[in-house]
């Protein structure tokens, strides 16, 4: 949902009030008998017709305008780490490639509303059945979307626009579906700029219309399609079905041209979710909601890119899709205002790795980017009219910007894992390995393969001593500490992860930490790298201060001045918080710092701080409104970064230490004064 309750609310009543003031102030003073209104009268209306009036005035002012930028610049806490990363030696992904681009049509061929699936298609295709897949294609709002359309659910067509190399191939394939939208305002032209790029690089990109399964005015008629995310996952593979067949046909363009042992199915928004249960279905012989349907997919799908997905809007057997042995990329714009809550980190957690062969997933979060602006035909309003004046689109990137991000990071993922070019997989792991590629904004990217060991991923139980290596957790002067799901703007994460807190005032001579030992079960020989997951939990550093204050006035047998010097200091101790609040009030506060001490089985030691590959990024607070009272959702979420801590890193400072033979994890909170983070996947690559 775009807007909550509280703004469907609102924004009606206060056009109602205004409009009603002035027009209740305007009849009174116009109306005939207009003289037999008294002083006072005549007063309240005028009044009211002059408040009415400026209220409209200044909202049509105010809707007009596009924002603000934040009063408070958020730090970037990776760009100022002293760590540079290595810059990737390999051509940009977003510039063009050595082949001539060729661009083509495929579909019904009888379209009522297109002319490039009508009269000007190149290939025509039969129309699948999607009855079994599709709800509510029925009643008045049915009839008018077939009239619009031309057909039903029972005749689906399978409609594609295709950018693709000149050349022998045979060339990697990957589809790409939109989302829901304006059924009437098309989606699929809007990917053009990806076309043309992964055609320029030696693949085949085809973007799918899905246009007939959006919303529409019509369905203010009727209840509009439901959960029709399976329909929009099963036409993609459906889409395959053809180019199976079209590499086989002798009298066909693409007879020989296509690699079908790599495929990728991309999606934006609906699409995004769609591309994972395109990944779901394609290893099954049945639909999971109805075995009448028969499947017979079976593709060599490699990859799975989700644009700014939903997750959740189809749940096969009333439970949430599992994606298994596919490498995937999804990406999501901190100020989205369509998907506000990034809920494509649940369907990253359920990407599972069970087979013997290489994969790897990973999720990047851009500061700035917005749900709109992936696709050139959405742009920047994440909202139909009256309620997209509401959104705060000066706080957006550039949309050039945010394209360009879509094109390093799905060309990138593309190159990396369709045709091999291994060198491009540094990118997802530290963004700054793209610095002379990435439009400036903050990042957060987390990271994980198939080659790895965890340590302590705090799925196994609640308790919290324990790890998922079999080996201890231990800590002195912590102040928060507790295993729970992950919350986020919307729902959880679906995975737990520790808390951890820590606070100066609490233990002032004192430090606090906390350590993880290793199973022997969890050994990696030729590791080469310890990796974290991090996040800010921006929730109170020291909750037990008052109860820690209260017990310490019933322990006190100090006189009564001393009682006088205590509430005078106390009254200093709060004059000081509120000056250091004041002060936090107008500078963004400093990225999370502190000591990591590792330790071997051999009893090497090395210590390092967490700033030496990057601080912690503070939370990224957005006003996705313009008003953020208006705001029915929270402004920021925990969104994890991966952190690496490399041999290379630990070699510098300690030869003798073996990361093969890692035996404990300290975390130190020495740096920062105080804080509160989530720990997660804690793990050996």
């Amino acid at each position: 949902m775009l807007f909550g309750d509280s703004l469907a609310i609102k924004f009606p009543l206060l056009v109602i009030g205004f409009s009603g003031l002035a027009g209740a102030g305007l009849f009174s003073l116009t109306k005939k008998n207009r003289s037999k209104l008294s002083i006072y009268q005549l007063i309240v209306s005028s009044l009211g017709s002059l408040i009415g009036l400026a209220g409209l005035v200044w909202g049509l002012i105010w809707l007009f305008d596009t924002g603000s930028l934040p009063e408070i610049a958020h730090i970037d806490a990776a760009q100022t780490s002293p760590y540079k990363a290595p810059l990737i030696q390999a051509p940009n992904p977003a510039l063009e490639g050595e082949y001539q681009v060729a661009y083509l049509t495929y579909g019904s061929g009888n379209d009522k509303q297109r002319k490039e699936f009508a009269e000007e298609v190149t290939i025509v295709t039969d129309s699948v059945d999607g009855s079994r897949l599709l709800d509510n294609w029925e009643g008045f709002a049915g009839k008018l979307r077939t009239r619009f359309w031309g057909f039903n659910e029972e005749a689906l067509p399978i409609n594609g626009r295709v950018w693709y190399p000149e050349g022998d191939g045979p060339f990697p394939l990957a589809l790409i579906v939109h989302g829901n939208h304006g059924m009437e305002d098309f989606s699929d032209p809007g990917y053009e700029y990806l076309g043309k790029l992964l055609a320029s690089q030696g693949m085949i990109m085809v973007s799918v219309d899905e246009n007939f399964i959006n919303s529409s005015w019509k369905d203010m008629f009727g209840d509009g399609l439901d959960e029709e995310n399976d329909a929009r996952g099963w036409l993609l593979l459906e889409h395959l079905k053809y180019w199976r067949k079209w590499n086989d046909e002798s009298d066909n363009i693409f007879q020989n041209k296509v690699d079908l042992e790599n495929i990728a199915v991309m999606g934006h928004s609906r699409g995004g979710e769609a591309a994972a249960i395109a990944g779901f279905f394609n290893k099954l012989q049945f639909y999971p909601d109805d075995a009448k349907q028969k499947f017979d997919f079976d593709f060599n799908i490699k990859s799975v890119v989700a644009i700014a997905p939903v997750d959740g809007q189809y749940k096969p057997g009333e439970t949430q899709t599992p994606l298994e042995n596919v490498n995937y990329l999804v990406l999501h714009g901190a100020n989205d205002g369509d998907v506000q809550s990034f809920s494509g980190l649940r369907q990253y957690e359920r990407v599972k790795f069970t087979d013997s062969l290489y994969h790897f997933k990973s999720a990047i979060y851009i500061y700035g980017a917005n749900h709109g602006q992936f696709n050139t035909t959405w742009g920047n309003s994440d909202s139909g009219q009256p309620y997209g004046s509401l959104l705060n689109k000066k706080a957006l990137l550039p949309m050039e910007d945010q394209l360009e991000i879509g094109k390093v990071y799905i060309s990138a993922f593309l190159q990396a894992t369709l045709q091999g070019k291994k060198e491009y997989e540094v990118l997802f792991k530290d963004h700054r390995s793209g610095n002379n590629w990435l439009p400036p904004t903050i990042y957060l990217n987390q990271y994980e393969s198939s080659n790895w060991k965890v340590i302590a991923d705090f799925e196994e139980d609640l308790d919290l001593t324990t790890n998922s290596s079999g080996g201890k957790v231990t800590s002195e002067n912590l102040t928060v500490w507790r295993e729970q799901l992950v919350g986020m703007k919307w729902g959880n994460k679906a995975t737990q992860a520790v808390y951890v807190g820590w606070d100066s005032l609490a233990y002032e001579s004192q430090t606090a930490w906390i350590e993880f030992s290793v199973g022997d079960q969890q050994k990696l020989p030729q590791s080469t790298a310890l990796t974290f997951e991090l996040a800010e939990s921006k929730e109170n550093s020291y909750p037990d201060k008052d109860r820690d204050k209260k017990k310490a006035d019933e322990n006190s047998n100090e006189n009564n001045e001393s009682d006088n010097d205590k509430n005078n200091s106390n009254q200093n101790d709060e004059e000081t918080e509120e000056s250091e609040k004041d002060d936090d009030d107008e500078k963004a506060p400093e990225p999370i710092n502190f000591s990591i001490l590792l330790t071997d089985d051999a009893g090497h030691t090395v210590q390092l701080t967490l700033s030496e590959y990057s601080y912690l990024q503070r939370q990224l607070t957005v006003d996705v409104l313009k008003n953020p009272s208006l705001q029915s959702t929270k402004t920021s979420e925990a969104v994890y970064n991966t952190f690496f801590i490399n041999n290379e890193m630990l070699n510098a400072k300690s030869p003798e230490f073996n990361l093969d033979a890692l035996r404990k994890v300290r975390f130190v909170f020495d740096k920062s004064s105080k804080g509160v983070i989530i720990i997660d996947k804690i793990a050996l690559h």
